[in-house]
């Protein structure tokens, strides 16, 4: 390999100083999102609370579904918050963009199964 080469092949690399994110902008954006996924955490809870007040009760399958659909949200946040940790802003953007996607498909799908399961009882 020859030095012009060997130069070449060095300025092509990123280093990885060039692609680090300013702290602030990762707080920032982990707290806006975070904002977004409490909100479906918040709506899961709203739901339960509606429900009990309705006067409705739940079966064992049907608290099964709501803890699952409580925990999606916090689970996709983490998720997303460990595969873009050492990402761009755009890629850690696009993944929070992608978790809150597949939380809401979540408990649009956990609340569908609620009611085909049986989870709901009127006592």
């Amino acid at each position: 390999m020859s030095a012009e080469s060997a130069e070449s092949a060095e300025a092509t690399v990123p280093t990885a100083a060039a692609a680090r994110t300013p702290l602030w902008l990762d707080v920032a954006l982990a707290v806006l999102f975070g904002l977004f996924f409490a909100y479906d955490v918040w709506e899961v809870v709203g739901s339960i609370v509606q429900l009990t007040g309705l006067g409705l009760a739940f079966s064992a399958i049907g608290w099964v579904l709501l803890v699952a659909a409580l925990l999606a949200p916090i689970a996709s946040f983490v998720a997303a918050f460990a595969l873009g940790r050492r990402r761009g802003v755009v890629a850690k953007a696009a993944l929070y963009l992608a978790g809150l996607a597949v939380s809401a498909a979540l408990f649009l799908t956990l609340t569908v199964l609620l009611g085909v399961t049986g989870g709901i009882v009127v006592p």
